[in-house]
């Protein structure tokens, strides 16, 4: 090696030594005292940064994972999620929470995003037996959004980022930088091992305190359990399984009040609902699903007077204020307006289809 080489690496690791120690700096900066948890945390965002964040990624997951499920079935679960925050240490912090329920039939799955959306799929709500398991469900995921375990991720993310720069600026070949890589993921996994056994024990706090029967988490554990068969649901793939994990959980909920409700029936009650919206919209043409599908996504529209307000001039739709209603195209083939079918959407999630301009409705949800 000559010395032009020589200084060139000794130069390549100085800056990839200071490039380490800006981003470890950086890192160990973005301290703040969770109030919830009391714990010291680093953290890259505000919880106004958290909600903005967070409510700006929903749409694009509500797609990726078959958009949304009938809305009767979202008002339920959000009327759960609603009372284990409201009744709960969870709706003194400030974070806005959504609940979601993904249309998709095969994922079982359960994941919160920062600031305060929630989102269950129908595979994994069909999983459950009760009200109690969804409440352990979805506390679970609300303990993952006030522990501000998503903004430590980012901010970790962050941090692995800037080391892997300064191993790419030292490193005399990319294998070096690619195994920095690798480190940088560890460290990630293990954090959110961590991050579950936490939200475990927050999430058994909150469905408790919120009336519901805290011994249902450990139900909730056994049912995802069961459910991988030869291998894991996606719920482990993105919420890793500590091996003492039910353990765990027992001792939480040693901890708290004993009893509270299970609501079985509500719960059968509210899933058989959703089933019979399905046979309802299953029976409409093709064209109708494909104008429902683009309602659920927000467009694109394919004509200029998608989603004007429907006025309910006729009376057979129940009486809202002006406003409340609007209409949206459904394409009639070989027609060379509009035609006769439309589909009317209501503020409160209605679902109304006519093919007949508005002289008869079939609600749909």
């Amino acid at each position: 090696m000559n010395g032009r080489q020589s200084s060139a690496r000794t130069l390549r690791l100085v800056i990839g030594a200071v490039l380490a120690l800006v981003a470890v700096g950086s890192y160990l900066g973005k301290s703040s005292t969770n109030a919830l948890t009391g714990e010291v945390q680093q953290v890259s965002l505000s919880p106004e940064q958290e909600i903005a964040t967070g409510l700006a990624a929903v749409p694009e997951l509500t797609r990726q994972y078959g958009g949304n499920a009938d809305p009767g079935i979202t008002r339920y679960v959000t009327r759960v999620g609603e009372r284990v925050v409201s009744r709960s240490a969870a709706g003194r912090t400030p974070y806005r929470f959504r609940f979601v329920v993904l249309a998709d039939r095969s994922t079982i799955n359960a994941f919160a995003l920062p600031g305060g959306p929630v989102f269950i799929t129908e595979a994994l709500l069909g999983r459950l037996g009760d009200e109690a398991q969804l409440a352990g469900v979805l506390g679970h995921e609300i303990a993952h959004v006030v522990a501000r375990h998503g903004a430590q991720q980012l901010a970790k993310s962050e941090l692995a980022q800037g080391l892997v720069g300064a191993a790419a600026v030292a490193a005399e070949d990319r294998r070096q930088a690619q195994l920095a890589q690798a480190v940088s993921r560890l460290v990630v996994m293990k954090y959110g091992r961590d991050d579950e056994l936490e939200s475990d024990a927050l999430g058994v706090r909150f469905m408790a305190e919120a009336g519901y029967d805290a011994s249902a988490m450990v139900d909730v554990l056994r049912v995802l359990k069961a459910a991988g068969g030869g291998g894991a649901p996606e719920f482990f793939s993105t919420h890793p399984d500590p091996a003492n994990r039910i353990e765990e959980i027992a001792r939480a909920v040693a901890s708290v009040q004993r009893g509270g409700e299970r609501n079985a029936e509500a719960f059968r009650a509210a899933l058989a609902d959703r089933g019979e919206a399905r046979q309802v919209a299953a029976a409409v043409p093709p064209e109708a699903k494909e104008a429902l599908a683009r309602i659920a996504a927000g467009g694109p529209f394919p004509y200029a007077r998608d989603g004007v307000t429907f006025e309910n001039r006729e009376g057979l739709l129940p009486d809202q204020p002006r406003g409340y209603y609007r209409e949206y195209t459904v394409e009639t083939p070989g027609s060379t307006d509009r035609g006769a079918r439309r589909i009317v959407v209501g503020r409160g999630g209605e679902r109304y289809y006519t093919d007949d301009h508005y002289q008869s409705f079939t609600r749909l949800q």
